[in-house]
């Protein structure tokens, strides 16, 4: 094993050729930021009746993001876990599951949620070609339809701006813990152009994320975290006029997940997988003003996702023949088309409505899913408007009509948002809105058997519904000269019903199902405060978040909740004389206790579980060299945390439920950007 050398990391990077220049400023959320998520038209976060987290280009370079994990790592009430087994990405929002979470690219639904906690991958999508990130915390189910239960995280991407042209090339590299070398270690290249001629726009990108995996204690051939390696590209063709604007973009994706076996038997053989995700997703939106009053969008997508598991067995010759058995080879494909169109029609300064239809289809194949091909399909009618009857008050009603294909959808969901402005710099939003999530077809029809899984779908299971409540009090404390406070109290309840989980199918049936638990609740607030002195930016939130003892009603004496806290903080400082800045990320997860029916010394009972806390930080330094080219070092996880531990304790007895995978340890990188611009 090489063990890492910042020297020999710093001189591999020189010694190769290489995306945007930094600015000097970085915030996680700016209350005149401008955004699109849920909005009519573009407008500042404080005018939108919705409490909106916006994560800007800037700051995802300064941090050095590799992936989207990256970035939504640090953010509070969104927490991460891996699953070593398939080399999936899992998230919680709000003490919700990421399959509650609606991920979009550009306001277009992504296809292709994976593994057991059935949620789009985060670290699948091309982070270099990010503008910026929008995220809104609560049901977004009347704009968004299903899955936008805990909230939705709208990915906005870059978008070729009035320059001729532009070139921008990235290269990073990155030790895995104390592991680096060519065949250790990350190695990441990216490549983008983008340019205008008269009304036409164009881009396009193409990068290699190599991720090397991480060996450290495991012996022979395995490794504890797989191989990754992903190719990423995007291509964008636009037109615009003064009324008329029409783009396509296309994103594509290759990664292959290696995970090598250690030789046993006789004579000696290995059996590696490998895990082969494909997708090529394809949108087309234009959007035309007819006058003031009147405008219209249209947005049209196809996703083609496939995903593989190619099992071989390789003996100490290096002889590589196809494995046979059951679950070694599968295939399993899925499509997703999206028709939506919207218009907003303002009859005058007081009131606007926007009417829109959408349609969303799924359809997936494959050995493991039941009977053949399944397709879901969800027709819907959406109508909200907004009433704005003065300067200080603003509110947006919304009803969407829905009919499903396949299963029992609720037919009517409403949602409510209101604003107002106490005084200026005071702004309080209130929100009410039920939410949806529907079955997908994985966990209706998918049958997932592996080394670490034994799940059937279940054609019965019903849609989840949730009534949910969310606020926010923003208030902008001190604006004046070069010094900016800023401070959010926000807070939210949901109240699900029919929640999909996991299951045994019964006790003397080792397999698991999907199946609907009746009730499950989260609550919680949080407090953000961001302040911006000169070339000194730092923010510092606290958020509890309040978790449903689905055992309460089986025991009196259990709490109705358990609560589970977090910290996070930043502060970054720039010298813009030299070009020189530097940044520090923290994150403080609480512990996580639940209950759990334990069997220990014969007794069956209720014992309490608690996840562990642990603490996560990174550090980087950006430095601008000559005109074209930024240099980025740093440190991430500082705390050096690998896995978070599982303690059963009842009465002084104790029980280890396993670990949880959360990083690869202490790692160093370097990294060098260009970016080139003519005008």
């Amino acid at each position: 094993m090489n063990k890492f050398s910042p020297l020999l990391l710093l001189s591999t990077l020189v010694s190769l050729t290489t995306n945007a220049q930094l600015k000097d400023t970085s915030k996680t959320s700016v209350l005149d930021e401008v955004v699109v998520t849920g909005q009519y038209q573009p407008q500042s976060v404080k005018r939108s009746v919705y409490q909106v987290r916006v994560i800007s280009k800037e700051r995802i370079q300064k941090q050095a993001a590799t992936k989207l994990q990256d970035v939504l790592n640090t953010e509070l009430n969104i927490r991460f876990s891996q699953d070593l087994a398939t080399g999936g990405s899992n998230m919680s929002m709000m003490g919700l599951g990421g399959q509650n979470v609606k991920i979009l690219l550009d306001g277009v639904p992504m296809v292709g949620r994976q593994g057991t906690s059935n949620e789009i991958n985060v670290n699948q999508i091309d982070v270099n070609s990010i503008e910026r990130i929008e995220i809104i915390e609560g049901p977004m189910s009347v704009i968004y339809g299903a899955d936008a239960l805990a909230g939705v995280i709208n990915i906005i991407t870059k978008k070729p701006k009035k320059e001729k042209i532009s070139v921008n090339a990235r290269l990073q590299e990155e030790s895995v813990g104390d592991e680096y070398g060519f065949d250790q270690g990350i190695h990441n290249q990216y490549l983008g152009l983008s340019g205008a001629l008269k009304n036409w726009q164009f881009s396009g990108g193409i990068g290699r994320n190599l991720f090397n995996g991480w060996k450290d204690t495991a012996v022979g051939r395995e490794l504890i975290w797989h191989k990754k390696d992903q190719i990423v590209a995007n291509a964008t063709v636009g037109y615009h006029t003064d009324k008329f604007n029409i783009y396509y973009r296309l994103d594509g994706l290759d990664e292959i997940i290696t995970n090598p076996g250690n030789y046993a038997g006789t004579p000696p053989k290995a059996l590696d997988q490998e895990y082969i995700t494909d997708r090529i997703m394809q949108q087309l939106q234009s959007s035309y003003t007819f006058n003031a009053r009147l405008s219209a969008n249209v947005v049209g997508s196809y996703t083609h996702f496939t995903r593989q598991v190619y099992t071989t067995t390789v003996n100490q010759n290096n002889d590589v023949r196809l494995a046979i058995g059951p679950g070694l080879q599968s295939i399993s494909t899925f499509d997703g088309i999206t028709v939506r169109a919207t218009a907003v029609y303002k009859p005058s300064s007081v009131i606007s409505f926007q009417p829109g239809v959408d349609v969303n289809s799924e359809s997936g194949e494959g050995e493991r899913i039941k009977t053949g091909t399944q397709t879901i399909t969800d027709y819907a009618f959406f109508i909200t408007s907004e009433i704005t009857p003065g300067k200080k008050f603003s509110v947006r009603p919304g009803l969407r009509f829905m009919k499903n294909s396949v299963y029992d959808a609720p037919p009517v969901i409403p949602s409510i948002n209101a604003k107002y402005s106490i005084k200026d710099g005071l702004d309080f939003r209130l929100a009410y809105a039920m939410g949806f999530r529907a079955p997908s077809i994985r966990e209706l029809y998918y049958d997932f058997h592996d080394a670490s899984h034994d799940i059937n779908g279940n054609p019965d299971l019903k849609a989840e519904s949730s009534n949910s409540i969310t606020g926010s009090l923003a208030w902008k404390a001190i604006q004046k000269n070069m010094l900016t406070l800023t401070t959010t109290l926000s807070g939210f309840y949901n109240d699900i019903k029919d929640r999909i989980d996991i299951g045994q199918i019964s006790p003397t049936d080792p397999n698991f199902t999907y199946i609907n638990i009746s009730t499950y609740k989260t609550r919680g607030f949080a407090l953000n405060n961001n302040l911006n002195y000169k070339n000194l930016n730092a923010a510092l939130g606290f958020s509890y978040t309040f978790l449903y003892n689905e055992y309460a009603a089986n025991k009196e004496s259990l709490p109705e909740y358990t609560e589970t806290p977090e910290v996070n903080a930043t502060i970054g400082y720039a010298f813009p004389k030299i070009g020189l800045d530097v940044n520090f990320y923290y994150k403080f997860t609480g512990k996580r206790p639940y209950y759990q029916l334990t069997t220990v010394g014969g007794q069956t009972d209720f014992f309490l579980v608690e996840t562990s806390s642990y603490n996560w930080a990174d550090f980087t330094v950006n430095k601008k060299l000559f005109k074209y080219f930024t240099l980025t070092a740093g440190v991430k996880n500082i705390f050096d945390v690998t896995t978070i531990n599982n303690a059963g304790i009842s009465g002084g007895a104790h029980t280890n439920s396993g670990a949880t995978p959360i990083g690869y340890g202490r790692s160093y990188f370097a990294g060098l950007a260009f970016n080139w611009i003519k005008k």
